[in-house]
C-alpha cells in the first residue's frame, strides 16, 4: 500500500534587500525538503498499517519559509483511522527525533 504524503511548502513575508536564498535556490530547498522528508517517511512507515482497520497513515507536511527571518518552520499533520493507531504512528515519528 503506497504511503500518502502531501506537501504544502511556501514562502511568506518580504525578502530582504540581499536575501540568503533567491527564488531559484528557495525552490531547490523546497524540492530537497520534499525528497528528504518523503524518503524518511516512506522508509519509516513502508509497512506500518493499523492492525484493526488495515489502513496506512496519511501525512501532510506544511512548511513556511519566512523571508524576513530567513527561517523555515515545518509541521507534520497525521491522519489515521483511529486513536490507537495515531498513538503508534506518533511513537514511530518521535523515535527519529
Amino acid at each position: 500500500m503506497p504511503l500518502n504524503i502531501e506537501f504544502d511548502l511556501r514562502a511568506e513575508g518580504i525578502a530582504q534587500t540581499d536575501p540568503f536564498l533567491d527564488r531559484y535556490e528557495l525552490e531547490q530547498m523546497f524540492d530537497s525538503t520534499r525528497r528528504s522528508i518523503g524518503a524518511g517517511l516512506r522508509r519509516n512507515f513502508a509497512d506500518v498499517i493499523c492492525n484493526e482497520h488495515e489502513q496506512a497513515p496519511k501525512f501532510k507536511v506544511s512548511g513556511v519559509y519566512d523571508n524576513n527571518t530567513e527561517e523555515m518552520d515545518i509541521q507534520y499533520h497525521v491522519d489515521t483511522c483511529c486513536q490507537v493507531f495515531l498513538l503508534r504512528v506518533m511513537q514511530i515519528l518521535n523515535r527519529r527525533a
